[in-house]
């Protein structure tokens, strides 16, 4: 028996390597070949990849903002969408039909808790964003999240409803799918499989998720809206949820300008409030709940993938 057990475990550890060098091959392969059409794109659009900080200087806004959404679609669907079916058909088809388990329609109440779930944990995102912009970055970096900022606000600075709907897609509903299908769906999975606990398997997954976007001011709160997905996707057994909470959280920084409505910025001089505080405190102890009571709330019991 001990031989027998011995020789599951090291074919189960085989598997799990064997499923990470498919998919890290994927990943690196599919993403060279969107990089690949993204630079033959800027070809004969005549703009120049490497200084995507010109393209607005060099070319009026709305073509430079044709030009980002058309670029982002594909680097999204390449580095994330196409490798995780890829893995899917090639890996998992034939073991897990539902490996990332989207064939259920979410229950009304998983949704509505897990909407209530990510809007009160808001406040401990802005605290965390608070105490982001206290570490001091070096010029360098400084420099490159103030053009990444005027880059930002000339795409999202929409003037027809349009080019609203087209950031709705590129910046909102398709890095919904594929980050959540990767990140969540594949990244956390396989790490639950690896340290055997969830608790450390969502955090790192969220660290992987915030330090992929390479933006040093959102690190922070990236992190905590990244760990905040992951609970709801362990506790609800379903990417559909963290998908549409994915994309509700996108929907409104991508609305917000449109709409007319003002960005609410942490400030560094801001001091943090009781309310923040009663509020984060609020977003863990329903976090506690869900967990604790999970098994209410969902219409299937947990499967191995």
């Amino acid at each position: 028996m001990g031989i027998q057990f011995s020789t599951i475990k090291k074919s189960a550890g085989s598997n799990n390597k064997t499923e990470l060098i498919v998919i890290m091959l994927l990943v690196i392969l599919s993403g060279l070949t969107g990089t690949v059409i993204n630079f033959a794109y800027a070809y004969v659009n005549d703009v120049d990849l490497t200084n995507i900080s010109k393209i607005f200087t060099e070319h009026s806004e709305e073509v430079g903002r044709q030009f980002f959404r058309t670029t982002a679609a594909i680097h999204q669907i390449f580095t994330f969408i196409i490798p995780c079916f890829l893995f899917w058909f090639i890996i998992k088809r034939n073991v897990v039909a539902d490996y990332f388990h989207i064939r259920r329609s979410p229950l009304l109440k998983v949704l509505i808790f897990s909407f209530l779930f990510l809007i009160i944990s808001f406040p401990l995102v802005g605290l965390s964003a608070w105490l982001n912009q206290q570490i001091p970055l070096p010029s360098w970096a400084s420099n490159m999240e103030a053009d990444t900022a005027k880059m930002i606000s000339a795409i999202l600075s929409v003037n027809s409803p349009v080019e609203w709907l087209l950031n709705l897609l590129v910046i909102a509903a398709i890095p919904a799918v594929g980050e959540e299908l990767f990140f969540r769906g594949i990244v956390q999975t396989k790490l639950i499989d690896y340290f055997k606990n969830p608790q450390v398997a969502i955090w790192l997954g969220a660290f992987f998720f915030s330090a992929f976007h390479f933006q040093f001011e959102g690190f922070f709160p990236r992190i905590l809206l990244g760990a905040v997905l992951g609970y709801l996707y362990y506790w609800s057994i379903n990417l559909w949820i963290p998908i549409i909470l994915h994309f509700f959280n996108n929907a409104m920084i991508v609305s917000a300008p449109y709409l007319g409505s003002s960005d609410v910025m942490i400030s560094p001089e801001q001091p943090m409030s009781m309310g923040m505080i009663f509020a984060a405190a609020g977003a863990l102890f329903i976090g506690y709940f869900l967990i604790k009571n999970r098994i209410f709330f969902i219409d299937h019991p947990p499967k191995s993938s």
